[in-house]
């Protein structure tokens, strides 16, 4: 696993979709919901299909990045966010080793980042970071164990 999603796509690949006789309805957002919590805001609103706009805003080498994600099918999804990996930064490395955290990662299965670059890896996107965030956002939602017909937007709602 390179800690994103695609290794995940090729094993669903492999094994085969099988199609089910009975449909998982959407959960169809109707009216706006916003979570503000000081200069972070999370906000989903009706749609004709789910998207996501995901601002983000690290210190460097990161910066501010932005990506506007339609889902139109499960190739959009592969292409643009799926292989969006996670990432770290050093300085929290040691931390987590003192909690016991962190025992999954190796360097090849994150963008590990120090104070002023890309320690491990060259990125697979200029905007990876911000591509891995919607890939987290997704995931999140489909915790509700239904797809989603609603327009998210996301300012800086990752942990920093």
């Amino acid at each position: 696993m390179d800690g994103s999603a695609l290794e995940f796509c090729k094993m669903i690949e492999e094994a085969g979709i099988e199609e089910q006789e009975e449909r998982v309805d959407e959960l169809a957002v109707d009216r706006r919901l916003e979570i503000v919590r000081k200069n972070k805001s999370l906000v989903i609103e009706p749609a004709d299909g789910f998207s996501v706009h995901y601002f983000l805003d690290y210190p460097p080498p990161i910066g501010q990045q932005t990506m506007d994600f339609v889902m139109d099918g499960e190739e959009a999804f592969k292409a643009q966010v799926a292989p969006a990996r996670t990432f770290g930064f050093l300085k929290d490395v040691e931390m987590l080793e003192r909690m016991g955290l962190g025992e999954g990662g190796r360097l090849h299965n994150f963008i590990l980042v120090d104070d002023e670059r890309i320690v491990n890896t060259e990125l697979r996107f200029p905007d990876e970071f911000v591509r891995h965030k919607v890939l987290d956002l997704i995931g999140d939602l489909y915790l509700l164990n239904r797809p989603v017909r609603g327009r998210v937007t996301a300012h800086l709602t990752g942990a920093y």
